[in-house]
């Protein structure tokens, strides 16, 4: 069943139901900041094993946020219009689905680069370890530029799921508690990075597919994960957007802050949460 704010009986216990709700919904982004994070250590590092002619190996990196630009204006103005034109409606569960899915195919695309690089180098599964003892044979035979498909795949991801959890937090959330909800989704970034350092040991030859592989496979279950528990939210979306919000934004240094030393807290017979002023009688409805 459909947890309904509107049948809670003050605006205040409304506003933090959906707070819950959209903190569930924004936490399970974290299988998806794991691949995000191969981006600033590992695939650096698999660059510099590959053919990169004058560039440096830490400059194809930057592939991703120039995707991103990109990409983001092409989205808004071009690929969401058309798709609600043909009736196809893109959801943020959905892009957020889309998400976790490109994430997945981002370490796909690494994993296999990955081990196309163990087969065909001459230092075979041990290539980081011999170039930096010095040897300067080991590069893969192939372009560097290959790399543009998990940094491609992994910009997309980030402009379905991170700039869409955000989007959501911040839309759906209780007027009054927006900042809070932006905290706990950004907070599911330091989980990510967390998480992370416990596939450091995967982090070194000859493990470096695995490494890419264990990713792929976590941020796929995540998004069956997320889309078997949300699937049937959308139908939540016109409530949390139309949901009347609560008037108390909190109080200031001024009188309210004397209201908090004079006051308490009450609900009258309507069932609404009042603040009283122990001096001046009743001052704002919650």
């Amino acid at each position: 069943s459909t947890l309904d704010p509107h049948s809670f009986p003050t605006r205040r216990s409304s506003d933090l139901l959906c707070l819950l709700i959209v903190i569930v919904r924004v936490s399970t982004n974290v299988s998806t900041g794991l691949a995000y994070n191969q981006m600033t250590g590992n695939l650096v590092s698999q660059a510099n094993t590959m053919n990169l002619g004058k560039v440096p190996n830490d400059i194809v990196s930057k592939l991703n946020p120039i995707f991103i630009i990109i990409v983001i204006p092409l989205m808004d103005f071009i690929v969401y219009p058309g798709l609600r034109k043909m009736g196809i409606n893109f959801t943020p569960i959905k892009k957020i689905t889309a998400g976790f899915v490109l994430a997945s195919l981002a370490m796909v695309s690494a994993c296999v680069t990955q081990y196309f690089i163990y087969k065909t180098s001459p230092c075979g599964n041990k290539i980081n370890a011999l170039t930096k003892s010095g040897r300067t044979d080991c590069n893969a035979p192939f372009t560097v530029w290959i790399q543009i498909f998990p940094y491609a795949l992994i910009g997309l991801s980030e402009v379905m799921a991170s700039i869409t959890k955000l989007e959501y937090a911040y839309t759906k959330a209780p007027k009054n508690m927006r900042s809070t909800i932006q905290a706990f989704a950004l907070f599911t970034n330091a989980v990510s990075s967390a998480l992370g350092q416990a596939l450091t040991a995967l982090s070194e030859d000859p493990l470096l597919v695995w490494n890419y592989g264990s990713v792929a496979v976590i941020a796929a279950l995540g998004g069956v994960g997320f889309w078997m528990t949300f699937r049937k939210a959308d139908k939540d979306e016109d409530m949390l957007n139309n949901l009347k919000q609560s008037s108390f934004e909190g109080r200031g240094n001024g009188d309210e802050e004397n209201a908090v030393i004079n006051g308490v807290d009450r609900v009258d017979e309507k069932g609404e949460e009042k603040w009283i002023d122990v001096k001046g009688g009743e001052k704002t409805a919650l």
